[in-house]
This record gives structure tokens, sequence and C-alpha cells, in this order.
């Protein structure tokens, strides 16, 4: 009986098959992965679930609705719930004349600059040339503001429908 030329010998052998075993189940897990997603590709459509690629579609956000109640059983402040300020409405209130613009506004002529040209006038916190119109706060809010002239010493503008010719006061 002849021998080989070269045995290594079964401690050998065991050292060479470690690796080729961890190939072998890489290989098998990686034929696995594939194989299964494969499948679920196949029954998606059976399943009546969509199949990976789909996108979701986006949600739709509901609209808040809110109500001012009008009687004390619709509801209530929740911050002041003694108060009855909610259940007024405007068509309950009776109406009363609009008063004189010149007492309810407090619109002031503060100064006149510009050139002889163009001359501006300061009004409130506003600054206006002749024909500009513009907001003015006033103790009792903004007010529309239209400059329709300018003098040398006053300014003549308009003011909620009612024509008013505001002076410099002396000094100034």
């Amino acid at each position: 009986m002849s021998l080989p030329l070269y045995y290594p010998g079964p401690a050998a052998a065991q050292t060479n098959a470690r690796p080729l075993a961890a190939l072998l189940l890489g290989l098998s897990l990686a034929l696995s992965a594939a194989a299964t997603q494969t499948n679920l590709n196949a029954i998606a459509p059976r399943l009546g679930s969509p199949g990976p690629k789909a996108v979701p579609a986006e949600p739709v956000m509901p609209k808040s609705v809110f109500l001012v109640p009008t009687r004390p059983e619709e509801g209530r402040d929740p911050f002041f719930p003694a108060s009855t300020r909610l259940f007024g409405s405007v068509a309950d209130k009776p109406a009363q004349a609009a008063p004189a613009v010149s007492g309810l506004l407090d619109v002031r002529l503060r100064g006149i600059s510009g050139t002889a040209q163009r001359p501006l006038a300061i009004i409130g916190n506003h600054t206006f040339a002749a024909g500009e119109e513009g907001e003015v706060i006033t103790s009792r809010g903004r007010v529309l503001v239209r400059c329709l002239e300018i003098k040398d010493r006053s300014a003549v503008v308009q003011v909620g429908g009612q024509r008013l010719e505001l002076h410099l006061r002396p000094g100034i």
C-alpha cells in the first residue's frame, strides 16, 4: 500500500473546513432572504396589500370649527365662566348715532416740513404729502386719515368721511 505524497492529517482538514462552512452558511442565508422577498412580491397582490414600492397617501387633517355661543345653554367662556359678554350680539344692542369725529379722535398736526414745492404734514405718527392716506394711531385705536391739502400752518384732512382742518399749536 502506498501513501500519498502529502497527507495533512485530521487536524488540518478541520481547520480548512471552518471557513468553507461559514461561506456556505452565508450563501444559504442570502439565497433564503432573496427567495422570501420574491415570494412576498408574488403573493402581495393576492393578499390585497400594496407591494413594497407603494407610497403611503398623505393623511387628511380635519378642519377645526369654533362656534361662539349666543345663549348660556350653548356653552360658556372657559376662562371667565361667570361672564355673560359672549351672549350679547350686535343685533341686540340699540343703534347709536356716531359721535362727531373731531370729538372722538385726537388726530393732531404735529408739524409741517418738506419744500415749498412738496410740503409734508406730520399727523400723529405718520408723514403725509397732499393726496396720501394712511393709518394714524390715536388713543382710541388706528384711524384711516387722508391728507387733502397742506397749508403754511395747517393741513386739511378727511377722517371717517368728515373733512377737518388741523392747525399747528402756537409756538411751533
